[in-house]
């Protein structure tokens, strides 16, 4: 099973709040935001929050 495949099973949504990402990823939100910064991975601004999409984190972990 892919890590998108495993992402799209355990997550009814398609976008991820910047702490879901980050326990996710076993990091912590500053480390993410860092990552993001440096186009590490890429993100949306969506109502003035910060979301990833489960495409991105599987290509942030397939990488």
């Amino acid at each position: 099973m892919t890590t998108l495949q495993n992402l799209q099973q355990r997550y009814t949504k398609s976008l991820l709040s910047k702490k879901e990402t980050a326990k996710e990823l076993n990091i912590s939100q500053a480390t993410l935001d860092r990552l993001r910064k440096a186009n590490a991975i890429n993100s949306r601004k969506v109502g003035g929050g910060i979301y990833f999409t489960l495409e991105e984190i599987a290509s942030f972990v397939d990488a």
